[in-house]
């Protein structure tokens, strides 16, 4: 019995100095000056997530919330030996109505709290986009390719490469029942490593819908651009979050600087359709 004392005691003991060590880590870490600015600023960068906004069949994507995680910045500073906003680590907080719970909606936009536009391309058949794709390179400006199955097959080493830019790849079909769009979706989510992808819809059609969703895939209808004077019809178009389709012609490569130029002048940054519509 006392030897069962003895062993109770000792558990207890070392209970009770783990309690205590840790109880006197923590009023070391909070009496540290790091700690007391990451405590004092992180209410600053709070930011509330905002809903996915649903009408009738379209949608357009919320904003992921995020607060700062006040232990793993704390550890994070300290490492580095000072304090800066640049090294916050945060958790994200998600909306409660999200695209990825409304997949079956077409995107008309990104959030335009974001402020970003993306430029979207239709590749078909034999296009050359290599004078296209340096422009947007010259500018920073990551965009993205629908491409068909032709263009495909035709360029899977370029395919690559424009990934590895941070460009977006998607497959095009007319009808996305067709057995060939299965194909080329996995091929082209094996490239990407994602395990989703987008597709590019001018007009509604729930079986092309319905066959995207079963790919986890989501569905987007952007605003189409006329094919003479883009730019002028972009200028009349902008707005924050805008998908905006452009086609591949002679007058689209004289103005795409001047049209990148343009939308970069009125504070928008040009992102792939991922970094504008995911939450």
């Amino acid at each position: 019995m006392k030897k069962f004392l003895q062993i109770i005691g000792l558990i207890s003991l070392t209970i009770f100095s783990f309690f205590i060590t840790d109880k006197t880590v923590t009023v070391v870490n909070n009496m540290d000056e790091i700690m007391i600015n990451i405590k004092e600023n992180s209410k600053k960068q709070i930011s509330k997530p905002i809903d996915a906004v649903i009408n009738d069949n379209y949608i357009i994507p919320g904003i992921k919330g995020k607060k700062v995680n006040i232990n793993k910045s704390y550890k994070t500073m300290k490492k580095n030996g000072y304090y800066s906003e640049k090294l916050y680590v945060y958790d994200y907080i998600k909306p409660q109505i999200t695209l990825s719970k409304n997949i079956d909606k077409y995107i008309i936009s990104g959030n335009p709290k974001k402020r970003k536009i993306s430029l979207v391309f239709k590749i078909i058949g034999n296009d050359n986009i290599q004078d296209i794709v340096k422009i947007l390179n010259n500018y920073d400006a990551k965009s993205t390719f629908f491409v068909d199955e032709t263009w495909f097959n035709s360029n899977v080493s370029y395919i690559q490469e424009l990934i590895n830019i941070g460009h977006t790849i998607a497959p095009l079909f007319n009808d996305y029942t067709n057995p060939s769009y299965e194909i080329m979706d996995i091929m082209i989510k094996k490239r990407t490593k994602k395990n989703y992808s987008f597709c590019y819809n001018e007009n509604e059609n729930k079986n092309n819908l319905d066959a995207c969703v079963q790919k986890d895939n989501y569905s987007i209808k952007p605003m189409e651009i006329s094919e003479t004077s883009p730019l002028v019809n972009i200028k009349e178009k902008l707005q924050p979050g805008a998908l905006l389709s452009l086609k591949i012609n002679s007058e689209l490569r004289k103005e795409l600087s001047t049209i990148i130029i343009y939308i970069k002048s009125k504070g928008y940054t040009i992102s792939n359709i991922e970094d504008n519509v995911l939450e």
